[in-house]
């Protein structure tokens, strides 16, 4: 894809100025990194990662770029001398490797630093792209779908620990901090889960706060900290009968299993959004489709991977989805005056059909 990009816009790199927090840069080049690195593919099969001379051994075991290079080995602190800029130094740096590759166009992604772009653009033909690591992340190797198989597992572990907890605590503050240390002892990162009850279940993203009442909506979205990959998993948690509360979240469960049976290679992401919004229609419910402002008024899923939420949507797009992308499916119906529901699983894409990773019983009743 990368090669293709270039052919087409007659480009002869593209190049990123990022960490490993970038998860496009990471995926590149499976190096982590706290600093930044210059990362420079071309045409010409060039693929080249410049990092600090105390990063170079690492990345030389590490990562899987082709060929390396430290600052000190390209003159970097000759030039900081001279120039006494840190970012002019930088820029040069770059700019005489570009040049010693035969470089006249070059591609940048949206998120590139501004001040490096405008000390290349004196030198170089630039074009701003969309990152085209996106896209390859769209569709999943089967090693990462295993590396989010298991941070599934790890979102399953940590429901029934907050199910058993949540017998004895009410404090929601309390609720998140136990859940969030529970998963950061099993090497998972959870930040901001939302456990959000009562009218404030009504905005759909909202973390809670204060106390449990009747029901409560608990969405788990960790990343491993060994691999990086997250996974997501929501359920709504009823504890004391509410007869509004229970029919929203009875048709979001019929939903999101009429949306996960369409799932399978080659089907539109329209028509697996359209799914959702005909079942919550057919019980009167107001939709996104339909322009409602409370009901249903999100998209029905979104990838999952190295990022929360990455390509591809599953919305009102006309994209289809291909076997190998890991989704969301996750209804929910929202009004101020009732509360909120939703219900959530992350499915892999499968030929023939899909592959729940999160696995649950779609109703859950506290003490059942």
């Amino acid at each position: 894809m990368i090669y293709n990009l270039l052919s087409e816009k007659n480009a002869d790199f593209f190049v990123m100025y990022a960490d490993s927090r970038d998860a496009n840069f990471y995926y590149a080049t499976r190096f982590k990194i706290p600093d930044k690195a210059f990362y420079m593919i071309g045409s010409d099969g060039t693929e080249l990662m410049i990092v600090s001379e105390m990063e170079k051994r690492r990345a030389e075991k590490e990562s899987r770029v082709r060929e390396l290079a430290s600052l000190t080995d390209l003159g970097y602190y000759e030039k900081l001398k001279e120039l006494k800029n840190p970012k002019d130094a930088l820029a040069i740096v770059f700019v005489e490797t570009l040049k010693t590759h035969h470089a006249r166009k070059i591609l940048i992604p949206e998120e590139f630093p501004s001040f490096l772009s405008f000390r290349l653009w004196k030198h170089f033909d630039i074009e701003v792209v969309e990152n085209p690591y996106s896209d390859m992340r769209a569709v999943k190797s089967s090693t990462e779908i295993n590396y989010i198989r298991e941070t599934s597992k790890a979102i399953i572990d940590a429901f029934e620990y907050f199910l058993n907890l949540l017998k004895r605590e009410k404090r929601i503050d309390v609720l998140r901090n136990k859940v969030e240390s529970y998963l950061f002892e099993k090497s998972y990162y959870a930040e901001d889960t939302i456990i959000s009850s009562g009218l404030e279940s009504s905005n759909p993203h909202s973390i809670g706060e204060g106390l449990i009442e009747d029901h409560v909506i608990f969405d788990l979205f960790p990343r491993s900290k060994r691999t990086g990959y997250y996974s997501d998993f929501t359920r709504t948690v009823i504890i004391n009968d509410n007869d509004e509360i229970i029919s929203m979240l009875k048709a979001c469960i019929e939903a999101k299993n009429k949306a996960i049976e369409k799932i399978r290679d080659g089907i539109n992401a329209k028509d697996v959004h359209y799914a959702v919004c005909d079942i919550l229609e057919s019980y009167g419910y107001e939709t996104i489709r339909k322009k409602a402002k409370e009901g249903f008024v999100h998209s029905t899923g979104h990838g999952v991977g190295l990022e929360i939420h990455e390509k591809p949507r599953i919305s009102e797009n006309d994209e289809n989805l291909k076997a190998g992308m890991v989704v969301t499916i996750e209804p929910g119906l929202y009004y101020k005056k009732v509360g909120g529901v939703r219900v959530e699983d992350c499915v892999v894409v499968k030929k023939h059909g899909c592959e729940v990773l999160t696995k649950y019983n779609d109703f859950v009743r506290l003490g059942e």
